[in-house]
């Protein structure tokens, strides 16, 4: 609804399991859905957004509960590790059906369109590719064999709705070893132009196999599909569609100057901003919530369970949440903000807004707290877009900033706030405490060149030496900024961790992949897990092991440490007699990601 209101054009909804062998988040396989339908369609038409339904069926990713999932052939899923069971023609014909008959439900749901999700190695492409298809009937080995279901698909999906019905397909290589890859797919589309089936085509890219393909981080560049797409979109006359981290409307003006598609989807862009339509057309370009690319509260909201986005904390419960969805402040207050990083502006912001008299206090002497050091890793340039905004929402709205400012009781007496809200972050810890074994600290962390990942990118430290040890205590991207930045100054990089693997809490983000294919593609770069600092000495590091008492000395002039941070939550004492009402946010809270730190400050702004 947000999104119609924002001014989207076309609102494709998620991809939708067409049959009980391949649940999904949404499921369409019976009626029940219709009135749904009917339901959205009747809230968004009438501010001109079309709604198309996407028709899908996971494949060997994901089966019913206690049964193995469906497939062209047995296949190890590259996402679920499950081994699938070979369809019999029953099977494949049964598919067919549902699939057409899901298709029905959206024209009896009064939806504008569908999608046959063809792409993304889920099961249509499952058959299409001979990596995953190995079968000997008529369903394999020729190409003409392994498009048989595909187009069976869509010809029984043409019959159900009708000539007038607008039908497309989702396609892309997979790009994998063995998989189909982007010469393959010219000639499959080209077949499917042929048939006349569809209305247009919607081009992506990847597979559950580089899935970091599929939903591109911010290590990727806007556009970063067109190569391939465009090889793809040039085939035909009919309209076309590609994605690939486009956050902006400019970037998507770049693509339709080019011709190298029709329309481009801007899934993340519009969870951050659902107004971005809208305020770009008004000439509001500066005051759109922009998307970073993290995948933090989006594709890693998902894996727990919930959408989300780490900038808006409204996504996905817009209906309560959404910026002007609150009381105005019955009297307003003097309200002071202590911290000046994304907690603390956000709840400024959202003070502000309500019609509190807000005065936001930063010690440093300029405003974007951590973000500022997160923006200086490698490949990571994109997280400051969100305090850039966040700074000029305080000049927009007329928030006293104080910089230089450091807040202690006596400031507090002088400026007389009826609220303060604490935002005063974490600091990189230096003790040298590790988690997997409580207590003990190595000898030599006190060591001039045993230094933060602040130290290192905000440029404190010019020495750095030829050789450096990154360890990683805490399995997110700080480390792994660290370690790709000494790389790329040529210096010889051990990245030691005490965890199983590589920076684990990036797996869900869609990181993690990537990073390791840019650290290993250079040759000063190795890594050891399970792992810790036993001792540090002038120009090497002891490393011990968490499964035996194996030790080995690795060369090191350079040592940076990520360890648990510590809340700066000094200013709090000082408050111990202050009779207002206190919010503590962010990092000063505890130490958490970036959605946190906008989820806590923005309610402290809506309840202050």
């Amino acid at each position: 609804m947000r999104r119609a209101r924002g001014g989207v054009g076309l609102s494709m909804l998620e991809a939708s399991g067409v049959h009980y062998s391949g649940p999904m988040t949404l499921n369409v396989w019976d009626d029940d859905i219709i009135p749904q339908y009917r339901r959205l369609h009747d809230r968004v038409s009438h501010h001109g957004m079309r709604v198309f339904s996407q028709l899908n069926h996971l494949g060997y990713d994901l089966g019913p509960a206690g049964q193995r999932p469906w497939s062209a052939s047995e296949t190890v899923s590259g996402g679920t590790g499950q081994l699938s069971i070979a369809m019999s023609t029953d099977q494949i014909g049964e598919l067919v059906a549902s699939f057409a008959e899901a298709a029905g439900r959206a024209v009896e749901g009064r939806l504008d369109g569908v999608e046959l999700h063809a792409a993304h190695g889920f099961l249509v492409a499952q058959f299409l590719s001979p990596a995953t298809n190995r079968r000997t009937d008529e369903y394999g080995g020729s190409l003409e064999n392994r498009m048989r279901f595909y187009l069976e698909i869509l010809r029984a999906c043409r019959q159900t709705v009708g000539p007038d019905f607008v039908l497309g397909t989702r396609v892309g290589p997979q790009n994998f070893r063995g998989g189909l890859n982007v010469e393959e797919h010219v000639e499959i589309v080209n077949r499917v132009l042929e048939e006349g089936l569809v209305d247009y085509l919607n081009v992506s890219h990847g597979s559950s196999a580089n899935n970091h393909k599929i939903i591109g981080g911010m290590h990727e560049d806007a556009g970063y599909e067109l190569p391939m797409a465009s090889q793809i979109t040039r085939l035909t006359d009919l309209p076309t569609l590609v994605t690939g981290r486009f956050r902006t409307l400019a970037d998507a003006e770049a693509v339709l100057d080019t011709g190298a598609a029709d329309m481009v989807g801007m899934t993340r862009a519009h969870i951050a901003d659902p107004d971005i339509v809208a305020k770009s057309i008004a000439g509001r370009e500066d005051n759109i919530r922009p998307c970073i690319g993290c995948n933090q509260g989006c594709v890693g909201g998902l894996a727990m369970g919930r959408l989300g986005c780490t900038v808006n904390p409204a996504a996905g419960h817009e209906d309560r949440l959404s910026d002007g969805i609150w009381f105005e402040a019955n009297e307003p207050k003097r309200v002071l903000v202590v911290g000046g990083g994304p907690a603390g502006m956000e709840a400024a912001r959202v003070a502000k807004m309500r019609g509190h008299k807000v005065t936001l206090a930063e010690a440093s002497s300029s405003l974007g707290g951590m973000v500022k050091v997160a923006r200086k890793a490698p490949k990571h340039q994109d997280v400051g877009d969100i305090i850039d905004w966040q700074t000029r929402e305080m000049a927009r709205l007329d928030v006293e900033v104080l910089l230089n400012t450091t807040v202690d009781a006596r400031l507090v007496d002088t400026l007389e706030p009826e609220a303060i809200i604490v935002a005063t972050g974490a600091s990189q810890s230096m003790d040298g405490m590790q988690r997997s074994i409580p207590g003990f600290t190595p000898d030599g962390i006190s060591q001039p060149h045993v230094i933060s990942t602040e130290q290192l990118l905000m440029g404190h430290r010019n020495q750095i030496g030829s050789t450096a040890i990154v360890f990683d205590d805490v399995g997110g991207y700080v480390a792994i900024g660290a370690a790709e930045y000494l790389v790329e100054q040529g210096t010889q990089v051990t990245f030691v961790t005490s965890l199983p693997s590589f920076a684990p809490q990036t797996e869900a983000t869609l990181a993690t992949r990537p990073a390791l294919e840019r650290l290993h593609a250079r040759d000063n770069f190795r890594m050891i897990t399970r792992a810790v600092l036993e001792n540090i000495g002038a120009d090497d590091v002891t490393v011990g092991t968490l499964h035996s008492e194996a030790k080995v000395t690795i060369p090191a002039e350079t040592v940076v440490v990520v360890t648990t941070g510590r809340p700066n939550d000094a200013l709090l004492a000082d408050l111990k007699d202050y009779e207002g009402a206190v919010h503590v946010v962010g990092d000063a809270r505890h130490q958490d990601f970036l959605p946190a730190a906008f989820a806590q400050g923005n309610l402290a702004g809506r309840t202050v």
